[in-house]
């Protein structure tokens, strides 16, 4: 059974037979929002709401952005600022912290704009909302005068979870924002009450309302459960330890709150790789990874989903955007497991990652490696166009394309240009010499020549697929006659067509150009 089955029957068997449900998760709005913060607040979250809906269940798809909190201003977090100037802001509230760059309102609108708008095509349909909000809401009011009202039962819950820094008595579990220093967490609160009094380590006293200050961290998290009326939620594996945050605060819902706890879902994070090599994982407060929209300009949002569907929620996952081109190949041989109904893991994955009921037939596959040589060689307009003829041509398409396999294409064709360009390894990038240097002609040999003539006369023999080009390769380098050494020839064959000694393997790039143009180029540079 997919991981993915056996969480949805534990979460099915949790939930009352009836009513609405609330999944819910939480983010903190710390610098970078990174595509790792994908993973299990928002895609686990939507796979669960979509499997829920299947069933006939009203669900909402909930995401509180953590706005409260306060800044901690790490190495990476001031340097967003120019000359030091963001030491200034250590301890705001994240949402008073200024937007470094001035282009937005604050810290908070500045890092999460470009997110929430690629958020949409991951996981449509997620309604968001701040702490600063929530602790506007009567509701939360209420809940925060309560527990205020409560302090010393509250104070005796929580020191269990501190048995070396205990909260003495007459300790008031909420954290006033300071009107002078600007500062949250560095104030003690005096008494409760709709403004609370409080006294800031600056030396300031004064009057902090309700919705200035917060809880603390081990209250608001349950008190958010219980406002939000939350039935599942994921979160992150540092939570997950025993005796952590989420134990600690499973025994706040039951025995202060008197609710019982959403179905909580630990998951690994996600780690950030560059041309192979591991980097650690992506880090929001640290600038670590990179985020949505550079995802999308090279790949579909299904593509990520179906990782993330592939992996258990204990495996890390790592991302590398060098390894684009392998992901799309991975994703394709689950599409082809799906349609052909195997009982595999993989093609599991694939169903769970579609945003949208999967068409009846299997759709048309252009390989993106195949997408990216044609989106290179192609002329200056006309993409789509051109490269559906050069398929036709080349008998990789043999039927017409249907539904919105057109558009499918063209952005495979538009993306795969984009990876290439960005994040390609070199062996893959084309310039095609459009004619043929003097230089390159001169510094033939003759064994080079009578090897490129060789391929020149056998390649006009036969049909002009990759798999002739492919065969051609083959029986020429294995037979023996060529007059030099197969590395030697493909140099040579490199060298003629991109000016360099390496590119793509030969058959998938000969094949996306013209078939004139290639026997015109070799039979010139063989002297032919």
């Amino acid at each position: 059974m997919h991981w993915f089955d056996e969480l949805a029957r534990s979460i099915d068997a949790f939930l009352p037979s009836e009513g609405r449900v609330v999944c819910n998760a939480g983010l903190s709005v710390s610098g970078l929002q990174h595509v790792g913060r994908l993973r299990g607040e928002i895609i686990l979250n939507h796979f669960i709401a979509s499997h829920l809906r299947a069933e006939g269940r009203e669900v909402l798809q909930h995401l509180v952005l953590y706005t409260q909190d306060r800044w901690k201003g790490s190495r990476k977090q001031i340097a967003q600022f120019p000359g030091g100037k963001g030491r200034a802001y250590v301890g705001w509230r994240l949402i008073d912290v200024p937007d470094p760059n001035g282009c937005h309102e604050d810290w908070v609108e500045h890092f999460w704009v470009e997110f929430a708008e690629s958020m949409e095509q991951f996981a449509p349909g997620v309604q968001v909302t701040t702490t600063s909000e929530m602790y506007e809401r009567q509701e939360m009011r209420n809940l925060v005068l309560d527990l205020v009202s409560r302090a010393e039962e509250v104070r005796q819950v929580l020191n269990r979870y501190r048995p070396r820094n205990p909260y003495p008595r007459g300790w008031i579990p909420f954290e006033p924002l300071c009107a002078n220093c600007k500062k949250i967490g560095e104030a003690k609160a005096l008494i409760g009450g709709n403004e609370l009094q409080y006294e800031c380590t600056c030396g300031h006293r004064g009057l902090s309302a309700l919705d200035l200050g917060k809880l603390n961290w081990r209250l608001e998290w349950p008190a958010l459960w219980k406002v939000l009326q939350v039935d599942v939620e994921p979160f992150g594996k540092d939570h997950a330890a025993p005796g952590g945050s989420r134990e600690s605060c499973q025994v706040i819902a039951e025995t202060i709150l008197k609710i019982v706890p959403p179905f909580g879902i630990p998951y690994e994070w996600v780690g950030f790789a560059e041309e192979g090599r591991d980097l650690g994982d992506m880090d929001s407060s640290d600038f670590i990874g990179f985020g949505p929209r550079e995802w999308l300009e090279v790949a579909e949002p299904e593509i990520l989903r179906f990782l993330f569907a592939s992996a258990p929620l204990k495996r890390r996952v790592s991302l590398d955007l060098g390894r684009v081109d392998a992901y799309h190949q991975q994703y394709d041989q689950a599409e082809i497991s799906f349609y052909e109904k195997r009982q595999e893991e993989r093609g599991r994955a694939y169903g769970i990652a579609q945003l949208g009921p999967p068409s009846e037939e299997m759709p048309y596959q252009l390989s993106y490696r195949h997408a990216s040589l044609l989106s290179q060689v192609a002329p200056g307009e006309g993409l789509l166009e051109w490269s559906v003829r050069r398929l036709r041509d080349t008998g990789l398409l043999r039927r017409a394309l249907k539904g919105n396999e057109r558009e499918r294409m063209e952005r495979r064709l538009e993306q795969s240009l984009v990876w290439v360009q960005r994040y390609g390894p070199e062996d893959i990038r084309v310039n095609l010499l459009e004619s043929l240097p003097d230089d390159i002609r001169g510094q033939l040999d003759e064994e080079e020549r009578r090897g490129l003539s060789m391929l020149s006369q056998r390649l006009s023999e036969g049909p002009w697929t990759e798999e002739s080009i492919k065969q051609v390769m083959v029986e020429l380098t294995g037979s023996g006659e060529l007059p030099l050494s197969t590395k030697r020839f493909f140099t040579t064959l490199y060298t003629v067509f991109l000016g360099k000694s390496s590119g793509p393997r030969a058959a998938p790039l000969l094949v996306v150009l013209d078939r004139a143009f290639v026997l015109g180029r070799l039979q010139e540079a063989s002297g032919d």
